[in-house]
């Protein structure tokens, strides 16, 4: 359906937005060139099937989201597991862990939002590895 959009640019976040308007939870990836490397898509209501759209934290560092739809959340990359953890006691925050061989090698960060497309805006464009990073999440979270 949308196939056409891989190994293009990546268009605007409006382009998108008007272009997933009838899917409930979407991710598009881009690589470093900023070029769609991948989509993924699902209508499928339980929290387990709305995160199906977001990958292993690892390959952030290859493609990072370029656009993130959640139904009723908002999420973002953690490398460290100690912020994950920290955020996730939080009320209203979740976490997916992902390890290899008992080695954190990233997790998604999640709160109950709905329609908050400008803090997930704003979540993305924190580089996950910036040292201030969970600081920088809190302020968007408590922003209007």
């Amino acid at each position: 359906m949308i196939s056409w959009l891989v190994g293009s640019q990546v268009p605007t976040w409006e382009y998108m937005r008007d272009l997933f308007e009838d899917v409930e939870n979407v991710a598009v990836y881009a690589n470093q060139n900023n070029v769609v490397e991948l989509i993924k898509m699902s209508d499928i209501e339980p929290l387990h099937s709305q995160v199906t759209v977001l990958i292993h934290p690892k390959n952030i560092g290859l493609l990072k989201p370029a656009y993130l739809k959640l139904r009723d959340y908002v999420a973002f990359p953690v490398f460290d597991l100690s912020v994950l953890r920290r955020l996730v006691s939080k009320k209203s925050w979740r976490g997916i862990e992902y390890y290899y061989q008992w080695e954190f090698q990233g997790g998604w960060a999640l709160y109950d939002c709905r329609e908050c497309e400008s803090k997930q805006r704003a979540h993305l464009d924190v580089n996950p590895t910036d040292p201030e990073a969970e600081k920088k999440h809190l302020e968007i979270l408590s922003s209007k």
